[in-house]
């Protein structure tokens, strides 16, 4: 453990070095791993699939703010679908300027979690996003966790509907009615979206309280709660999921989280402090629990210069 918050405090004081640099190379590599998986997923559209314009989208990301990142995404994404089908790409557009009106009238900011959702549905860790959004964001983080949630299941409904969507002999209710397949009454959306949305508010919640150990064990809870809520669907509704992939999903997510949450800053729940002080109106208590840091050591080189034998 003093190994870990030794390397954990010599990356901090290295990043805080650094930051200037390292942040836009870290959204330069987000960006190019997001336009490359929607290559390889998608890759309707030619153009899109260059490595030129991939590296230049990637390039002028690592320039803007989060929130730049998902827009370049969600054009990337309308382009790919207007080469498949126009009617899709309508029905994505409107879905997105829903959860964009959705989004920043509660919750400005965090954008980027509609697409790392999606992201880590296809990386197979998508029950990582919600433990991690519930400790490390705010109650209303469920807002863009669940907008991923529901681009994710378009998209894969979009993909899973391709030969259908390509025929142009279609009429265009057909199109559109095919484009909102993976959303329109599949049971393993709404499956998705309630163990998404509950996991978030409840590890947020939990995350919040003042007992020892809170944070590691909301992301338990929340692991816990996203199985319950599959396995109810699963029984009651006979919903399209898979047990035993949740179930092991879930131990990744949280095992991944709580390694998440202890790098992000680990608690010494030894040498808690109970302050307390007052205004006009309040008494205030709180409750102040030290992080562990470990004193990195700096080496001090020193050069010794040898003594000349005609030296007395």
């Amino acid at each position: 453990m003093e190994r870990f918050l030794e390397i954990q405090q010599s990356i901090k004081r290295w990043y805080a070095s650094y930051e200037g640099y390292v942040l836009p190379v870290f959204k330069f590599l987000t960006m190019f791993s997001v336009l490359l998986m929607l290559n390889w997923h998608l890759g309707y559209r030619l153009i899109l699939m260059r490595w030129v314009l991939v590296i230049l989208a990637s390039l002028v990301s690592s320039l803007l703010p989060w929130s730049g990142l998902t827009a370049i995404t969600v054009f990337w994404l309308i382009g790919h679908l207007t080469a498949l089908s126009w009617e899709a790409a309508a029905a994505l557009g409107a879905i997105l300027l829903l959860e964009a009106m959705l989004h920043y009238l509660f919750l400005p900011g965090a954008s980027i979690l509609i697409v790392l959702v999606p992201m880590a549905f296809c990386l197979h860790v998508p029950y990582l996003v919600p433990l991690l959004a519930g400790i490390f964001g705010g109650p209303l983080t469920f807002i863009p966790v669940c907008e991923g949630v529901l681009t994710y299941y378009f998209l894969a409904g979009v993909t899973a509907d391709a030969g259908y969507l390509l025929d142009t002999t279609r009429e265009i209710p057909a199109q559109f009615a095919a484009s909102i397949s993976g959303i329109s009454g599949n049971s393993a959306f709404v499956t998705a979206l309630i163990a998404f949305g509950a996991c978030t508010i409840i590890v947020c919640a939990i995350r919040r309280m003042s007992f020892d150990y809170a944070r590691y064990i909301a992301a338990g809870i929340g692991a816990a709660v996203m199985l319950v809520v599959y396995l109810a669907a699963y029984l009651a509704f006979d919903a399209d999921v898979s047990p035993a992939a949740v179930l092991l999903g879930s131990l990744l997510g949280f095992i991944l989280a709580e390694f998440f949450t202890v790098w992000g800053g680990a608690l010494n729940y030894t040498k808690p402090e109970f302050l307390q002080y007052e205004d006009d109106e309040y008494v205030y208590y709180v409750k102040a629990v030290p992080k562990m840091l470990m004193q990195v050591s700096d080496p001090q080189i020193r050069e010794f210069t040898p003594r000349r034998e005609n030296e007395d």
